[in-house]
């Protein structure tokens, strides 16, 4: 009798101690002890890299979640790599990737064998709508002064296929008009050919011309984003202004495709509640000219498709979509 208490008491401990290390595992709430990878699919330095890095430290500053966060550098193809890297990880919510303008445009320009639809949506944090802006001693005072024009007027902004000549393309529509649109490289570009008198206009980035505004070195004539932006409360919209022109270039978070819904509410709940924090308004939206437009996973993927179809038609227009 006592050899056999002794040997299903031993019988027992052996379950008890497996049950012990099976457990706490299966019961260990996400993320767990692996944390979160966030993926920038830019370098270091980068817009990806920067909201990313913002968000982790504000995250961690604020204890919104208290699991370890790594930001992780998936450069290449415009995005193309991260995109790759992300849709390895499916099912898997322990990724979060930036996602801006070429999450739209790579896959609709180069094959990639994937689009946004091949991803999880979480957040749309910010946008960065584009401004049109004159030389100070320019006679164009109002966007009626550009449709009435009695030349074409040459506009400067980014590259072909970026939001500027898609603004560009949009107001021509709507005004009946053509203008002759100049790409340059980068926002520095654009300014020195608007402040020198280049052109007649350029389309740029809020946060890179607002300065010259302030000293009264171009002026603002309009900007796209659909109501009156709180950095510029007094410039009208392309919209109010008789022109429905409203684009943007957005700054979001995805998630790899098919991830439970545990995982989703997690990541979804991380990011809303970040995004009202002072810290996050003034650490990361005002330093980087940013406009506010926090939107959750489902009106966020209802944005992404109305942005892939504007991109898709534009570029379609421009010869850029791929073969």
């Amino acid at each position: 009798m006592t050899v056999f208490r002794n040997s299903f008491k031993a019988v027992m401990t052996a379950v008890a101690l497996t049950a012990a290390t099976i457990m706490p595992a299966a019961a260990q709430e996400f993320p767990g002890s692996r944390g979160l990878e966030f993926v920038a699919g830019y370098g270091p330095g980068g817009g990806h890299d920067t909201m990313l890095r913002m968000m982790a430290k504000i995250i961690q500053s604020e204890k919104i979640v208290d699991a370890s966060i790594n930001v992780v550098n998936k450069p290449g193809g415009a995005g193309a790599t991260s995109l790759g890297y992300l849709n390895s990880h499916k099912g898997d919510g322990h990724y979060l990737m930036s996602a801006t303008s070429s999450f739209i445009t790579t896959p609709l320009t180069t094959d990639v064998g994937l689009n946004y639809t091949d991803f999880t949506p979480i957040a749309r944090l910010g946008i960065d709508p584009v401004i049109m802006v004159v030389p100070a001693k320019s006679p164009i005072k109002s966007l009626d002064d550009v449709k009435n024009a009695e030349r074409v007027l040459n506009i400067a902004g980014g590259g072909r296929g970026q939001i500027e000549n898609i603004v560009t393309l949009l107001l021509g529509d709507r005004m009946d008009k053509t203008f002759n649109f100049i790409p340059f490289q980068g926002d520095g570009e654009v300014s020195t050919a608007v402040l020198s008198g280049q052109v007649d206009a350029a389309m740029i980035n809020p946060g890179a011309i607002k300065e010259f505004i302030e000293a009264g070195r171009v002026r603002a004539i309009a900007i796209s984003t659909d109501e009156r932006a709180a950095m510029f409360p007094d410039l009208p919209t392309f919209k109010e202004s008789g022109f429905d022109v409203v684009a943007s270039v957005f700054r979001g978070v995805v998630a790899a495709k098919d991830i439970p819904e545990d995982e989703k509410n997690y990541l979804s709940s991380m990011v809303e509640k970040l995004q009202v924090t002072d810290a996050w308004k003034t650490q990361y939206l005002e330093p980087n000219g940013i406009i506010p437009g926090y939107l959750g996973p489902d009106a966020f993927g209802a944005y992404l498709e109305q942005t892939n179809e504007l991109y898709r038609s534009t570029l379609e227009r421009l010869d850029l979509l791929k073969g």
